[in-house]
């Protein structure tokens, strides 16, 4: 279950292929409002009475307006060792309080003066608006058993190997930035989008991409991702290519990938179902997260 500020998407890994249902959010429903996880619940509910959905348990993520995204470096450690030295560090310098929750990938190693550090990707929600979205998809009939990030959805889905790949997931307000090599997240930021309307500013979005990648060069070593993916809403040929005009180098839509090749996607904005499809396949073998229906 991927719920964005314009809609619920839903996908289900069934014997035989998958199911894909859309819901749209009904008025102008902002995700910070009260009703938006009521809005949500009535979507999602929709959505999964409408689809042939086989069980009711559910993976969800929540829109990045909700989330708060911030680096660190840390000494290398153990996982227990880290996840508590995260938590303190976290409080220290972002002022979070007991009222948010935290989540955080290990990014890899890099080197700090003449030190090698862990770089760590912390993200953020409060309590509150976490708590209401998982309500929200208990009180629309499913059983919810975890939710995941954005990013982490989509490089379970489009990583390939150790292939450094950049995916950029449009939503309505926010871009999400994601790199990764094969399905570890190793970058991970939200931009604000410029709009002209209802046009997506390509110049301003072009620019935020270069710097993203430049940060990858030169904390990373990835002096050129081998992919660079396009998914989200709005995510069609047309934007990729302009997108493309804008970054000098080859954009194409998710739906493009090699490992979505095995699924037979709808042929609305088939990009725009990427999270979902990756949120689906979290608990897969490796061969249905290469997209083999």
């Amino acid at each position: 279950v991927a719920v964005t500020a314009k809609d619920v998407i839903l996908v289900q890994q069934v014997s035989g292929g998958y199911v894909f249902e859309r819901e749209p959010l009904i008025g102008d429903t902002k995700v910070t409002e009260p009703n938006f996880h009521t809005e949500t619940q009535r979507a999602i509910s929709t959505a999964f009475r409408r689809g042939k959905f086989a069980g009711k348990q559910a993976i969800s993520a929540l829109p990045a307006e909700l989330l708060r995204y911030k680096t660190l470096r840390m000494p290398s450690m153990p996982d227990e060792d880290m996840n508590q030295a995260v938590a303190w560090e976290a409080a220290d310098r972002f002022q979070l309080t007991d009222d948010q929750s935290l989540q955080h990938y290990r990014a890899g190693k890099v080197h700090q003066g003449n030190e090698q550090r862990e770089e760590i990707i912390l993200l953020a929600a409060e309590n509150n608006a976490v708590y209401e979205h998982a309500v929200a998809v208990k009180q629309a009939g499913l059983q919810p058993i975890a939710i995941d990030a954005t990013g982490a959805a989509l490089a379970r889905l489009l990583g390939r190997d150790d292939q450094a790949t950049l995916t950029i997931h449009l939503g309505e307000t926010i871009a999400e930035i994601v790199g990764h090599r094969g399905e570890q997240v190793i970058f991970d930021k939200p931009i604000e989008l410029s709009r002209d309307g209802d046009a997506i500013d390509i110049a301003a979005l072009s620019r935020e991409v270069h710097l993203c990648v430049r940060y990858l060069s030169v904390t990373f070593g990835v002096h050129k991702p081998g992919a660079t993916w396009l998914a989200g809403q709005g995510a069609t040929q047309a934007f990729a290519k302009e997108l493309s005009d804008g970054l000098h180098t080859d954009v194409q839509t998710a739906d493009k990938s090699p490992n979505l090749s095995a699924i037979e996607l709808p042929e609305d904005d088939p990009a725009q179902w990427c999270v979902a499809l990756g949120l689906s396949v979290r608990n897969s073998n490796g061969s249905a997260k290469r997209g083999a229906a």
